[in-house]
């Protein structure tokens, strides 16, 4: 792959696989850890930003955020057109940029997790129509950001991810619990309060049940946050970027399959009624063992690669050869 290309998702220099070295740096995480086991399964890989997106957008903050800042929205409103590449590369850094995190050593973990809380430090404003203070890199967006990516990857794995002759299915109560407890430390790197950051399934159900009232739509919210950016994105079409849209086509297509990964709770707040629940239900059963093509080694990186950039790819591979060895 081009080093043009590689610049998408790397920052700096290129990140340290975790377990390598003479001190063996396992990072944060490391071969065991059940964060691991749910980040490392490729079928994680191409559906982790759509998840987390569903979980997100209906917050009210978070809404505000993407108006305010995120480049689809910002060039939606400014141009008639724009490439539908730029959803792409979207995608592509959310998946992607963040994976040295996980998979690194602990240095490359600092040195990422510093550059996004920079990133992210300067996106602050007001909640159209409310006059209340909205702040990217603030306890409450971080926090919830947090716990929906972490959320979005077990939602995902338990759902679709085929091991072997195993169908998916939820990780024992213990695992789960396991689970968050690990996952704090991206919490804690990504700039949340360790104090709040939840720990066990009935703390992240607790704090979700503390943020209910969080939920709803914002004034702007349709024409600039949907409406705007998705028409700019359909003049800018054209038949030669399909091979580069095809994950973000997938993710499309799978659309109602990804709702139905969502707990109930969080298909009310995305507005989809109760009485769409069956067919939901429905729709990811009979698509479901088409996942089973994540279990292709060939097919699985080549997706990976794709959405989650070289880099990634290098990572997760020495990784599964550190889960492989501990196995």
């Amino acid at each position: 792959m081009a080093a043009q290309d590689i610049r998408i998702w790397r920052r700096g220099p290129a990140p340290t696989p975790a377990g390598t070295g003479e001190q063996a740096d396992h990072g944060y995480f490391g071969p065991g850890s059940q964060v691991w086991r749910v980040l490392l399964h490729p079928v994680v890989t191409p559906f982790l930003a759509p998840v987390t997106a569903l979980l997100e957008v209906p917050h009210i903050g978070m809404q505000a955020v993407l108006i305010d800042h995120d480049p689809l929205a910002v060039t939606g409103r400014a141009q008639r057109s724009m490439s539908p590449i730029m959803a792409v590369r979207r995608a592509q850094r959310t998946v992607g940029v963040p994976v040295p995190i996980i998979l690194g050593d602990k240095a490359s973990a600092d040195r990422i997790a510093a550059h996004l809380r920079r990133y992210h430090r300067s996106m602050t404003g007001t909640v159209p129509g409310t006059g209340e203070p909205y702040a990217a890199q603030g306890p409450e967006l971080v926090l919830f950001a947090h716990v929906t990516i972490m959320q979005a990857a077990l939602l995902v794995y338990e759902n679709l991810a085929y091991e072997g002759g195993r169908r998916p299915a939820r990780l024992a109560p213990g695992d789960r619990d396991r689970f968050w407890l690990e996952a704090k430390q991206f919490g804690v790197l990504m700039g949340a309060n360790p104090d709040e950051i939840p720990t066990s399934c009935r703390e992240v159900a607790d704090y979700y049940a503390g943020i209910a009232h969080r939920y709803g739509v914002i004034e702007s919210f349709g024409p600039e946050l949907a409406v705007a950016p998705t028409l700019a994105l359909i003049r800018g079409f054209a038949l030669t970027q399909l091979p580069e849209l095809a994950p973000l086509l997938l993710s499309a297509v799978l659309t109602p399959q990804l709702m139905a990964t969502l707990p109930r709770p969080a298909r009310r707040n995305l507005g989809i009624p109760a009485a769409l629940d069956p067919v939901l239900n429905l729709s990811l059963r009979l698509t479901r063992p088409a996942m089973r093509a994540f279990t292709i080694r060939r097919f699985a990186e080549a997706v990976e690669r794709r959405i989650s950039g070289p880099d990634a790819v290098a990572l997760s591979a020495h990784a599964r050869r550190l889960q492989a060895a501990l196995a």
